[in-house]
């Protein structure tokens, strides 16, 4: 994938993160999030930190932090959403 600033990575080519696909579900179900708890791998992109903002979950546990993460930190902290890490280990993947 190339992004606007002309950098190239292999983020998520096919794939819906399994945030989005949870967000996804529980509208489908008619299961209301306000005040909802995430639990994920590691800190939300961008795009899955703006739907957790806009849905009411109001606390994210990650098991780690994303090398990429920190904008989505500090969108949480901006919207009051309290962001929990099980690890400081940081996840990188190649070609990121």
């Amino acid at each position: 994938m190339t992004h606007e600033d002309g950098k190239v990575t292999n983020h998520c080519v096919r794939t819906v993160h399994a945030e989005q696909n949870a967000i996804c579900q529980a509208a489908r179900l008619g299961i209301a999030l306000e005040g909802a708890t995430l639990y994920c791998r590691m800190t939300p992109c961008r795009t899955c930190a703006m739907l957790i903002i806009n849905c009411g979950i109001v606390r994210v546990v990650c098991e780690k932090k994303y090398h990429s993460g920190s904008e989505s930190e500090a969108m949480f902290k901006d919207a009051g959403i309290q962001l929990d890490y099980v690890s400081e280990e940081v996840m990188k993947y190649e070609k990121q």
